[in-house]
């Protein structure tokens, strides 16, 4: 299939989800975020502190995600989240993340001043050429690895839109899925819930 098919065929069904979506949901279970994210040339755990080493590579990505269920009085929620990804710099191609299932903790006790989430999600991932930054990190990559990303949203105490700071994360699984393979982006965005 041509890219300029895929991208058509991924619209038609997020505006068909959308539109199906709006008469099972409830408010606030649908959330549609725009990403934009740096690669790192770290481990995922290293990534995330000062003086880590960049990479000329840089991710924007749009996801959608629906909450279908919600546990203890709607302080934990889990939901699935399909991404696509495009990458601009030492690295240029389009990567796929979908379905991923997270779970999300919604309470703390300063809610009534600012309202956080923390969320960790899980699933497969597509990249449409072997990462060249991945290369570079690690003796080999794949096409095929799994997605996760650890998130801290931020927002005003009623607001149907957060700040987000994710990790994201390509992994090897531990050579479950490939031999050796991964990257980690630092990326900020907004998530629009409705």
């Amino acid at each position: 299939m041509q890219p300029h098919l895929r991208i058509r065929l991924l619209i038609a069904m997020a505006f068909i989800l959308l539109v199906v979506s709006k008469s099972v949901g409830q408010a606030n279970d649908y959330g549609m975020s725009l990403l934009v994210g740096q690669l790192t040339e770290e481990k995922w755990e290293r990534s995330i502190l000062p003086g880590a080493d960049f990479a000329d590579a840089t991710i924007v990505v749009a996801a959608g995600s629906w909450t279908p269920v919600r546990f203890f009085d709607d302080k934990l929620s889990c939901e699935l989240e399909a991404q696509v990804g495009k990458y601009f710099g030492d690295q240029d191609h389009w990567e796929f993340n979908l379905p991923i299932i997270a779970f999300r903790w919604h309470r703390f006790p300063w809610d009534r001043y600012l309202a956080n989430t923390i969320a960790w999600g899980i699933g497969p991932s597509y990249a449409t050429e072997i990462p060249s930054v991945e290369l570079e990190t690690n003796d080999e990559s794949s096409r095929w690895l799994i997605y996760w990303f650890g998130e801290l949203t931020f927002a005003p105490p009623v607001a149907n839109w957060e700040l987000m700071l994710r990790l994201h994360h390509r992994s090897d699984g531990f050579g479950s899925v490939a031999e050796d393979g991964g990257s980690n982006a630092v990326c900020a965005g907004l998530r629009y819930r409705f």
